[in-house]
């Protein structure tokens, strides 16, 4: 398969990458615990809520959030390999990527003390072993 340039599909999977990052901020710093649709849906009275509950979700929409970080920052480096024919862009992006979205995916569950850190832990450390060798094959 030719993995040349390819303007069209470069630019939509970039502008894609662009968006994603910018779902990512709005999940990490602006969305509140519950949307309008989601009290309507569930017909709960949100005054009737602990506010744990409310903290507890905030948490776990950020590290939603992480995700969406990564997965937009890959979309970024794989738009501009297919823009730029560099295969640089993607193992960078990539690196970035998986470190954003573990990194916030261990964090959250560092702040929630999650009987499962232990899982998400190895989880993120094999993100991080997988960015240093995908930067270290890079730079040789």
């Amino acid at each position: 398969m030719d993995f040349g340039k390819d303007p069209l599909s470069g630019i939509l999977i970039f502008v894609l990458g662009v968006l994603t990052l910018g779902t990512a901020v709005y999940f990490l710093a602006l969305r509140p615990p519950l949307l309008p649709e989601d009290i309507r849906y569930s017909g709960i009275d949100i005054a009737t809520l602990p506010p744990a509950f409310l903290d507890w979700l905030g948490v776990v929409f950020r590290s939603w959030g992480g995700f969406i970080a990564g997965f937009g920052i890959v979309l970024l480096g794989i738009g501009t390999f297919v823009l730029t024919g560099h295969t640089r862009w993607l193992s960078w992006a990539t690196a970035a990527g998986v470190v954003v979205a573990f990194g916030r995916f261990v964090y959250g569950n560092i702040i929630l003390s999650s009987d499962f850190l232990w899982f998400i832990a190895i989880l993120f450390l094999l993100a991080a072993g997988a960015a240093l060798s995908l930067l270290v094959r890079y730079r040789r």
